[in-house]
């Protein structure tokens, strides 16, 4: 009887001896890349630290400045609006999903080689943008461009952490975060002011220059390092479910409300392409011998976990620029430049906002939550005050004291995470760990786009509805208008126009909710945690 049961107990522990072995084996066959700290100092330094910079300008303004040029390009191209929409998805699907693909091509080819061909290829297909006029071309060009940026965040953040000397690294973080909120900002002011005055495809210029400056620093100052793992194989099926889902989510941010969601049999498509796509993308991914995107770190490493679902919040929050801009640009007549220039604005406080931050948590003056908490509750208050200060016959200089005011506060907000995720990340799971965090804040910016497109045009309806019904020829003010030779029409503008403005105050109230919801997920962070690997 014993004997059966220590061959019982021998056999249970050799299987889970094997399996254990096996899953070590899997592990091994996920592309991890060569990475070592490179300190570089002088002339040298400089020039990496300007080329990671403007990399991760490109990557942060190029959405914004095409979509400030959308008009344009829909004459330009004598395209329909159903059509024109395709110029961002056909860009935003492989850009997400090169960004998780990107750390299998650094550990592949090389970091360098990775960020040469990412913006010397930006470059290049921009150049071709800028002389394309055929809708078909457009389409497949923007496609390959948006492979090509999505090869450039990765290995740009990987040069500039690795590239700093020992006693700069602290500064990394809050430097990197100015940089990806500044460029989240020029973007706006860029395609606006080139779509004002030159309009069409000369959206494209800016990256077309920017990305070959940055293409040439990169050539002459980044090292080399580490060894190309040439016998890594590709992973074509994930890549392929990555694509289709990221597709068919930027299609329902796009074209949802406009299409009155599942009255239209293309949204039902988009829809189920994407509940098929997401969960077999992420088993696939789990499941398979050598993935390209490996979300076991995110169950691993509870801060890569937390900052990730930090950054959809801000994410979601994040859309409020684009309804703030609409508003300006549809309530108040601000063209496209003004608008640009008042959201630019926060970028001072920004700047304001980091520093502080970053000193009252590296002094102990305060700690990481509290700065986060503070910081949330402030700007879920600006954002009442945008709400208040949004009204038919508001100024654009109205909204010059609450932008400093939010931009102060949310670069407070936004600060400490990156730093709390980098700090448990080890050298080798860097590119991953980047790739991963970067795509959260586009993932909540599709989801803030779909349900706030949704909620201002439904609100604007139930407000029209409202407003028009207390319009009446017995009410004072409106007995008198007509009397002095308002007619129905200039009536029913006066209704429309209020009630969308105050769709938009709906809009900012419900965003100033939701950016409290950083409060309690900050609260899962682990702040003890250190890198487990350097």
């Amino acid at each position: 009887m014993r004997s059966v049961r220590s061959n019982v107990e021998r056999s249970r522990a050799l299987y889970k001896a094997r399996r254990k072995n096996l899953y070590k084996l899997r592990e091994q066959l996920i592309a991890v890349a060569e990475i070592k700290q490179s300190p570089q100092s002088g002339p040298r330094l400089f020039a990496i630290c300007a080329a990671a910079s403007l990399a991760v300008l490109i990557d942060g303004t190029a959405t914004n400045i095409v979509n400030s040029g959308i008009p344009y390009l829909q004459g330009n191209l004598a395209a329909t609006p159903d059509e024109a929409s395709w110029i961002l998805t056909a860009f935003n699907a492989p850009y997400y999903s090169t960004i998780l693909f990107s750390p299998w091509l650094y550990a592949r080819i090389g970091g360098k080689t990775l960020l040469l061909t990412g913006l010397a290829g930006y470059s290049l297909i921009s150049l071709a943008l800028l002389l394309a006029h055929a809708f078909p071309l457009e389409i497949g060009l923007r496609f390959v461009q948006g492979m090509m940026l999505g090869c450039v965040f990765v290995p740009a953040a990987i040069l500039l952490f690795t590239s700093l000397p020992l006693a700069l690294l602290p500064f990394a973080p809050p430097y990197f975060v100015t940089l990806v909120l500044g460029s989240g900002l020029m973007g706006n002011l860029i395609g606006g002011y080139i779509s004002e005055n030159y309009g069409g495809t000369d959206v494209y210029f800016f990256g077309m220059i920017a990305a070959l400056i940055g293409t040439a620093l990169v050539y002459l100052a980044a090292p080399s390092s580490g060894t190309p793992q040439r016998r890594l194989r590709p992973d074509v099926v994930g890549y392929a479910l990555s694509i289709m889902m990221f597709g068919a989510l930027q299609y329902l941010a796009n074209e949802g409300e406009r299409r009155n969601w599942f009255d239209d049999p293309s949204i039902t498509i988009a829809f189920v392409v994407l509940v098929v796509a997401a969960p077999a993308f992420v088993l696939w991914e789990l499941g398979a011998t050598a993935p390209h995107v490996n979300f076991r770190l995110i169950s691993e490493k509870r801060n890569l976990a937390v900052g990730g679902a930090f950054n959809i919040v801000l994410g979601i929050v994040g859309y409020s620029i684009l309804v703030f801009v609409q508003y300006l640009e549809t309530q108040i007549q601000a063209t496209e430049t003004v608008a640009g220039a008042i959201v630019l604005l926060r970028l001072a406080t920004y700047i304001v906002g980091i520093i502080v931050a970053f000193a009252l948590v590296k002094q102990r003056i305060l700690g990481v939550r509290t700065v986060i908490c503070v910081a949330a509750i402030v700007s879920a208050v600006t954002f009442f005050a945008y709400a208040l200060s949004m009204t038919t016959t508001a100024e654009t200089g109205s909204f010059i004291v609450v932008s400093l005011v939010f931009g102060l506060f949310f670069s407070m907000l936004s600060q400490p995470v990156p730093a709390l995720v980098l700090g448990t990340l080890g050298l080798a799971e860097l590119p991953m760990g980047v790739s991963i965090y970067k795509v959260s804040a586009p993932l909540g910016l599709n989801i803030g786009t779909a349900l706030f497109q949704t909620l201002i045009d439904h609100r604007d309806a139930l407000h029209v509805t409202a407003l028009a019904a207390a319009v009446t020829p017995a009410r004072p003010a409106i007995g008198e208008f007509l009397q002095q030779g308002g007619d129905l029409r200039a009536l029913a503008s006066l209704v429309g126009g209020q009630a969308q403005s105050l769709a938009f105050q709906d809009a900012m109230m419900v965003f100033g909710g939701i950016v409290l919801l950083v409060i309690p997920i900050v609260f899962l962070a682990d702040l003890g945690t250190k890198p487990t690997s350097r």
